[in-house]
């Protein structure tokens, strides 16, 4: 799992001044909103004595700690409250915990879980069909047992399409099946491709006529660790784009959470149906991918028999590789030793800045060969 990144901590709709615990990376965290609404997210654990804070109370702009009262500053961690040295003590300065940048976009919430500063941060997916006229957005959540890298290769795989989703392909029977020469799209936080091939007509009578038998676009890509685009275009004016923002719950569950923007059948009455048959190819999905071994991405790819279909995904683990030489891929197997003994945090921008903290920041993980081997 990789710090430095956006990650979404919970649907918008779900965040009051009521507050909520949430598992990011094999950490948690609390999420709140204060007296001006804005949403916050800090490290769940209470540098005093361990207790949870999310099982607190929201206190107008802070949130107090269910053990001794202790309260701290949604807007940056600092403790501003500790009822035991009476009313005019002096805070000490150590007294403060993880608060981590948040945006408010496409009815969700984003915690930036890392140090880098703002200017140096990746950027949350873009959605750029959010909001336009003659586009119908819907919003679904999943939860698999699942590594985040499988997750995301399988939706780069272009060829499993074919074999995992029935109503998409032809079962592998057609003897012509292939897959084109595939040309990448790359971006600064990712790679994608677009292609064109023979797909059935959908089963579904409200979806039927989109394509007919014949040839329609369709392509993926990542963004980032963790995020993943899908294009599907059955025609030339029938498009289906899908935002997939897959947060890591810890090492072995994900927390997926799916946008799809569609331009056709728009109306209200279709999303049930939309939903259903997304429900249905998320579920096919799942099935293959909790029942892969290795559990995780074998380290090398020599370990596996690769071909021309992968493409994408050997481009996708290259970027795995770069943002592992840079020092972000968290050490889990250090933090999992130790969890009965000693706490952690991943790190916040603040740390750049202050020091003293109580709480050590997540260990990484060495990595031995230089950061331009990765890159070449």
């Amino acid at each position: 799992m990789f710090m430095n990144f956006w990650y979404v901590a919970e649907l918008s709709e779900n965040i009051t001044d009521t507050p909520v615990k949430v598992r990011m990376l094999g950490f948690d965290y609390v999420l709140f909103r204060d007296s001006a609404g804005q949403a916050h997210c800090l490290s769940n654990l209470c540098i005093h004595r361990g207790a949870s804070l999310a099982h607190g109370k929201v206190k107008g702009d802070n949130i107090e700690c269910p053990y001794h009262g202790w309260q701290f500053k949604g807007a940056d961690g600092v403790c501003a409250k500790i009822p035991s040295l009476g009313p005019d003590a002096k805070i000490p300065a150590r007294a403060k915990v993880d608060s981590y940048p948040v945006q408010e976009k496409y009815g969700l919430i984003f915690a930036f879980l890392g140090d880098l500063p703002e200017a140096e941060r990746p950027p949350i997916m873009e959605l750029p069909e959010y909001g336009k006229d003659g586009w119908r957005l819907t919003t679904q959540v999943y939860e698999w047992t699942a590594n985040f890298q499988r997750a995301v290769e399988n939706t780069l795989d272009p060829a499993h399409t074919e074999f995992v989703h029935p109503s998409m392909g032809y079962g592998g029977d057609r003897d012509d099946y292939h897959v084109p020469d595939l040309t990448l799209i790359e971006e600064d936080w990712g790679c994608g491709t677009m292609t064109t091939f023979v797909s059935p007509d959908l089963p579904n009578s409200k979806m039927k006529g989109l394509k007919g038998e014949g040839e329609m676009e369709a392509g993926a890509g990542n963004h980032g660790p963790s995020s993943a685009w899908t294009k599907l275009h059955f025609s030339p004016h029938a498009w289906a784009h899908q935002y997939g923002f897959s947060t890591p719950v810890d090492e072995k569950t994900l927390k997926r959470y799916f946008l799809q923007a569609r331009n056709f059948r728009a109306d209200p009455e279709m999303d049930e149906t939309i939903n259903e048959r997304n429900s249905a190819v998320m579920t096919q999905d799942k099935v293959v991918i909790e029942r892969i071994e290795p559990f995780y991405t074998p380290q090398s790819s020599t370990e596996e028999v690769l071909v021309k279909s992968d493409t994408v995904v050997t481009r996708y683990r290259k970027f795995i590789s770069d943002w592992e030489q840079r020092g972000w891929r968290i050490d889990t197997a250090k933090v999992n030793s130790l969890r009965e003994e000693k706490a952690f945090a991943i790190p916040s921008p603040a740390r750049r800045t202050s020091k003293g903290w109580a709480i050590d920041p997540a260990p990484t993980c060495d990595m031995q060969e230089p950061l331009q081997a990765a890159a070449e």
